[in-house]
This record gives structure tokens, C-alpha cells and sequence, in this order.
């Protein structure tokens, strides 16, 4: 019986022992592979060249008649990726092993072979190669910096990115919402990048960084003498957006009396600088954003009812990147590239497993956190090779699906087990549902919204997994 049965693909295999060829030509075929062989280093040089676009993995002898295997490793190339290779010898060491590995040899396994062994090191680099050139196809359909630095084609991210264009053509305020790390700030930079005020100022700011008793001043300006402190006159970040956008990032934390101010900037469009007994035209456009129910805060006081209003009128939602997980994939493959690269690492992506466990676990922080995941995976890789579910925080590991071993589909990996070979479906699913609300920092509510059950539910699978 066989490890695995991987689906077919044209080997090439290159080997000047007629009798381990026929062999493992015998063996290779029964799975349904293609072959094609050749008894050298010059032979296999032509097959390349004459059908080097059709194979999909390259299985070569180290030691051949008129050269190297690794000779044939460095020469590899066939658009728009090559083929995976695995090195076969007689005369294997660590050393030569991790050598190979660094140049880019997808294994390295030793005579005589254990055909077990060798399917699930040709499915695993099939594996891997398919994943690359899935990434590639993404990547030549979408631009490196997707929508003004937003990525994803999801029908939500499609929805975002329409609703960002109508937005973006008026000089009403906007709201965003959405919640911590969805990528508010990028989502108000791409409605300034969209609008006619594009040529000018994109003034950020965090209305909760600011002292309650500074925010007055660094919005508005002030005078010389307004305070002690204010050594000289300062115009404001209204001012400093003249002409372009401000971005009131976390708005709902602005103090009630500033509230009033803003509201009256906003019909009026004059600042007062603090201190200053006249007021001063601005024409700067508000996008504000925040994570809180401003409607709630309204009910409690906590947030003016009027300004609310003058605000709410052009909402845009980013949603959380849980109701976008098809685009987990391309996400996690641009923020892997771009700290890869602030690393100065390279890495060659993801295993198909840890891909599992991106798409499948919740993300409450969101794209914010997902960054988070894959820098600390990056850090504790041990090589360039696809980061591996050994690599992911140990609270994601137990989403990462490994092939079985009989190769008849997905089988959660070994931290799922308890107590036996296979998880009863009961177990998987009690342990599953208690990540997911461990994941939302123990909120039940939020964790039964996105499991798509109700707390009862959640409440009552949770309790018979006590």
C-alpha cells in the first residue's frame, strides 16, 4: 500500500543504473506518474531543453557518469517556476545534505530508498511547487500594493474598495468603522488617493495618543503666551491638511468639549487657534474612524449626538479579516515578502498546512495580528525553506491539517489527538470551539457570531467537554 497518491505529474528521473531505473520507473508509474529518464548529466540537459516547461519534479542521482546532480540543481529553470527536485545517493552526509537543501533541493534522501518515504517526499515537493505557482498567478493578477496598499478580492474586499471610489469623489466627512488592525488608516489613505484632493496633505492623526490637555492645541494651533509652554505661534494639523485630507483616527475618544468644536470646524469650516480672538478658514476634508459603537457611546453620553449625525451620513465598514478569509493567502504572502526583506531572509512561502491554519483561525486583531503571526514565525524559522507549522505560535497549531497517511484527505495534526491515533469528531470539535473563544480573549458572544452558532449551542459543547 502506498503513503501517498499523489496526482499525476511528469517526473524526470535521472539515474545511469538500468536496474534501480526500472524499479523505481515501476514504482512511480503504479501511482500514476509520468516519466521521462535519462542516463546522465547531458541527457537530462536535453530533456530540459526540449520539455523542460512539462516537468513537474526532476528526481536525480548525486553522482552521474559525466558530472553532478547539484550540477543539474543550479542549472534548473523553467518559467514561470521550476521544476521541484529531490536528490537521490549512495554516498549521503549531513553536511552534503544541508548543502543541497541551500541550493535549493526540495530533499535529499539516501540508497537504497524506502518507496514510503520517497511518495511522500515527491507529494510534499509537488506540493510546494503548486503552491508557488498558485502565488504567482495571484501575484501577476494583482498588483503588489493591490488598491492603494489594500489587498484581497474577496466579494467584501470588492464591496470596500466600491464603496471607497463613491465615497471618495465628494468633500463630505466619512466614517469609517471597523474593528482594531482591520486597516482603517489604509482604507482612508486609499479615499484620499481616490479624491481630488489627492495632490495635497494626507494628515494623519490618533486622537487617543494625544493628551486630553494637548489635543486642543495640536488640531486647532495656537498663539504665542496662549499657555505656558507656547513659545511660539503653531497653526494645527487642521491647517497643515489645508487643501487635502485630515484622518481622525479613533475619534470616539475625543473629549466631549473638543466634540463640540469639531462639530462647529465642520459647519462652519474656521478653526480658533487657542488664544486666538479670530478664527481662520480651513478646507481640509474629515475622515474619521474608530472601532467603538458610536451609537451606544451616543446613548450613554459619551458621544455628541450631533456630531454623530454630521458624520454618519457617509459610513464606509472594512470589515474584519475573519469575513475575508480567501484572502488570507495573498495577505500573508505580501507581509511575508515585506518582512522577509526587512529581515534580509528569503523564505519560499508557506506549507500548505500552516495556509490551513491562517485561513481557518479568527484573527480578532485582525491584519494587524496575522502581520504579528507571520514575523514571529519568521524570526524562529530554522532555514529558507516554507515556514512549517513547527513554526507557528503554539495557539495556532492545533489548525494545522497535515495529508494522512493513507492520503485519502485532511486529518488535524497531532495536537488535536487525545489519547488515541484519531480524535473522535465530538473531541476535534469541543477543542476547536474553545480555541475560537480563546481566540476572542474568552468572549462567547463574538465567538459563537463567527463559529455561526448560537450561545447556547457554543455554551453546551463547551460544557460536554468538561
Amino acid at each position: 500500500m502506498k503513503s501517498c497518491k499523489a496526482s499525476a505529474s511528469t517526473i524526470l528521473v535521472v539515474e545511469d543504473d538500468a536496474n534501480f531505473l526500472k524499479l523505481l520507473g515501476d514504482e512511480l508509474r503504479e501511482v500514476g506518474h509520468r516519466l521521462m529518464t535519462a542516463a546522465s548529466l547531458s541527457e537530462a540537459r536535453e530533456r530540459l531543453a526540449s520539455g523542460g516547461t512539462q516537468i513537474d519534479l526532476i528526481l536525480s542521482d548525486l553522482r552521474l557518469p559525466d558530472g553532478s546532480g547539484s550540477d543539474l540543481l543550479a542549472e534548473r529553470s523553467a518559467p514561470p517556476i521550476g521544476p521541484a527536485f529531490i536528490v537521490l545517493t549512495a554516498f549521503g552526509s549531513i553536511d552534503q545534505a544541508v548543502e543541497l537543501l541551500k541550493a535549493g533541493a526540495d530533499n535529499f534522501l539516501t540508497k537504497p530508498l524506502d518507496f514510503e518515504q520517497l511518495h511522500i517526499c515527491i507529494e510534499r515537493a509537488l506540493e510546494y511547487r503548486q503552491l508557488k505557482l498558485q502565488f504567482g498567478e495571484i501575484a501577476k493578477s494583482v498588483p503588489d500594493d493591490g488598491f492603494h496598499g489594500m489587498i484581497g478580492r474577496s466579494p467584501k474586499m470588492r464591496n470596500l474598495i466600491y464603496e471607497i471610489r463613491k465615497v471618495a469623489v465628494t468633500d463630505e466627512p466619512i466614517l469609517l468603522l471597523g474593528e482594531s488592525g482591520t486597516g482603517k488608516e489604509l482604507a482612508a489613505r486609499a479615499i484620499h488617493a481616490e479624491s481630488r484632493r489627492s495632490g495635497n496633505e494626507f494628515v494623519p492623526v490618533n486622537c487617543a495618543a494625544i493628551p486630553s490637555e494637548l489635543i486642543e492645541s495640536e488640531l486647532f494651533g495656537h498663539e504665542k503666551g496662549a499657555f505656558t509652554g507656547a513659545t511660539s505661534d503653531k497653526s494645527g494639523l487642521f491647517r497643515a491638511a489645508e487643501g487635502g485630507s485630515l484622518f481622525l483616527d479613533e475619534i470616539g475618544e475625543l473629549p466631549l468639549d473638543l466634540q463640540a468644536k469639531l462639530l462647529r470646524v465642520l459647519q462652519e469650516g474656521k478653526v480658533r487657534p487657542v488664544g486666538a480672538n479670530t478664527e481662520v478658514a480651513v478646507d481640509a476634508r474629515i475622515i474619521a474612524a474608530t472601532q467603538r459603537n458610536l451609537r451606544e457611546d451616543v446613548t450613554e453620553n459619551r458621544f455628541r449626538e450631533d456630531l454623530f449625525y454630521r458624520l454618519e451620513a457617509l459610513t464606509v465598514e472594512v470589515p474584519p479579516l475573519r469575513q475575508r478569509d480567501a484572502d488570507i493567502p495573498i495577505i500573508a504572502m505580501h507581509l511575508l515578502d515585506r518582512i522577509a526583506r526587512s529581515f534580509n531572509r528569503s523564505t519560499a512561502g508557506f506549507t500548505p498546512e500552516v495556509m490551513h491554519a491562517l485561513q481557518v483561525h479568527p484573527f480578532p486583531g485582525n491584519i494587524r495580528e496575522l502581520e504579528n503571526v507571520i514575523k514571529k514565525m519568521l524570526v524562529f524559522a530554522e532555514s529558507d525553506a516554507p515556514l512549517t507549522a513547527d513554526a507557528l505560535p503554539a495557539e495556532l497549531r492545533p489548525l494545522a491539517v497535515a495529508k494522512s497517511p493513507g492520503g485519502e484527505g485532511d486529518t488535524p495534526s497531532s495536537v488535536f489527538v487525545v489519547g488515541s491515533p484519531y480524535p473522535t469528531l465530538e473531541q476535534v470539535k469541543a477543542k476547536y470551539v474553545q480555541h475560537v473563544v480563546d481566540a476572542f480573549g474568552g468572549n462567547k458572544r463574538q465567538a459563537a457570531e463567527w463559529l455561526g452558532i448560537g450561545r447556547r449551542t457554543l455554551y453546551d459543547i463547551l460544557e460536554r467537554k468538561r
